[in-house]
């Protein structure tokens, strides 16, 4: 277990590591101020942080928020004067996550610290719930929360528990809630009982919706692009999984007992999620997945060679030639992590055109469909290179929404089911 004592006090730091001596297996580094302190934990993770407040050059409070931003597993914990309640609780909501009152009791230390280790052990181990609804993981926490929507009143109940009494802060959590209760309302209207599952790990929330037999797919895809474009969700088996990006909560009793002032106020503001710039996540993405990105620019050719082909002999060999050589491509993306959404929509377009009887769609649509399926290659090529090739993108999901329009667009010029204008009519969003 590696621990890093943050204080500018030589005597405090020595307090700390004398107290720590009746732990086993315990790895013990020392810094003098927050710069020292940030500039370690780039270098090496810490399980466990010891961090004083009040430091010359950068404070606990900065540090500890600047060491969140890139390292969210560690636990960090407030060495705070008693007379320190203000900057305590600036602490908690920078993302320290217990505090420990200066001067130290022994007793008390000990016992809390036992917890402290079985926290951050239990952290390591993996989550595996072979139970989970939702599409996107099995790695979540065991708990789990239902909500069976019957009436109106039951969904309001989940509208006014994330939207009113949520004690965490997600980015546009607000249309997921919003599109979820469209969809429940046309549910309801239709006589049609379901349930709504929520899942968590560290970082995401998971909502799903169950079952979706009433709304068709196309109806549900489209009225997602146009109304939540930055959605992440996967539909299939008549479920819909969301996946929602979260911050950590913040204790709000204790922030609520301060004074707030602008730098509180800053602090207890809406969080908005930067972007992810490319050259970040080619950095965290595994090598052999690079690899195996760098040498797809062969195969995406090969299918622009069959689309051509397609659009002068439109036959179903081509086509089930098109789906192998486009399925290797998506495989690849299906490896990348938060592309999920991406990668379901390739699928399920290359899906549909595996399944096409090619005989009975009018041969005007078959030209049309070449040149779509061509600039939807042209844009795929673009993603590629600008994001894992060049590293240029300043936002990954840049073309996502664009990407998935393609999809929906291809799928619908050949999809023989017209989509029901009576439900695109009873779909109310406000």
């Amino acid at each position: 277990m590696k621990i890093l004592i943050v204080d500018d006090n030589s005597d405090n730091r020595m307090t700390v590591e004398l107290l720590l001596e009746e732990f086993e297996n315990i790895e013990i580094s020392e810094a003098k101020d927050g710069q020292e302190a940030i500039d370690m934990c780039k270098k090496k993770h810490y399980d466990i942080i010891f961090m004083d407040i009040m430091m010359p050059n950068v404070d606990g409070i900065k540090a500890t928020k600047i060491i969140k931003s890139f390292d969210k597993k560690v636990m960090i914990l407030a060495l705070s004067a008693l007379d320190d309640e203000e900057s305590k609780n600036q602490m908690l909501a920078n993302g320290a996550e217990d505090y420990i009152v200066k001067p130290i009791e022994s007793g008390l230390f000990h016992q809390r610290m036992k917890n402290y280790l079985q926290i951050v052990e239990l952290r390591k181990r993996k989550l595996y719930n072979v139970n989970a609804v939702n599409a996107f993981t099995e790695k979540i926490y065991s708990r789990t929360m239902v909500f069976n929507i019957s009436s109106l009143q039951s969904l309001s109940e989940l509208w006014d528990y994330y939207l009113n009494n949520h004690h965490y802060e997600i980015e546009s959590l607000e249309d997921c809630i919003r599109m979820i209760y469209a969809y429940g309302q046309l549910n309801l209207k239709k006589d049609q009982v379901f349930t709504i599952v929520a899942e968590e790990n560290d970082d995401n929330l998971y909502l799903t919706l169950t079952p979706l037999d009433i709304i068709s797919e196309l109806v549900i895809q489209k009225t997602l692009v146009k109304n939540y474009s930055s959605a992440i969700f996967i539909l299939k088996n008549k479920e819909l999984s969301f996946r929602l990006p979260k911050a950590k909560p913040i204790s709000i009793e204790k922030v609520e007992k301060i004074e707030v002032t602008d730098y509180q106020q800053n602090i207890l503001g809406k969080v908005h999620f930067s972007k992810t710039t490319a050259a970040d996540y080619v950095e965290n993405t595994a090598v052999y997945v690079i690899d195996k990105i760098e040498i797809l620019e062969s195969t995406l050719y090969e299918v622009e060679i069959k689309a051509i082909a397609f659009e002068k002999d439109a036959s179903k060999n081509i086509l089930l030639e098109i789906t192998e050589l486009f399925e290797t491509y998506i495989n690849v993306v299906e490896e990348l992590i938060e592309f999920e959404h991406f990668a379901y929509a390739l699928k399920t377009l290359n899906e549909f055109m595996r399944n096409l009887d090619i005989e009975h769609v009018d041969p005007a649509d078959h030209k049309k469909f070449a040149l779509l399926f061509m600039l939807l290659l042209d844009d795929i090529g673009e993603w590629r290179n600008n994001i894992f090739i060049k590293i240029e993108a300043n936002d990954v999901h840049y073309l996502d929404s664009s990407l998935l329009s393609s999809c929906l667009q291809l799928q619908s010029i050949f999809e023989k089911k017209e989509v029901s204008q009576q439900d695109e009519d009873d779909f109310e969003l406000f």
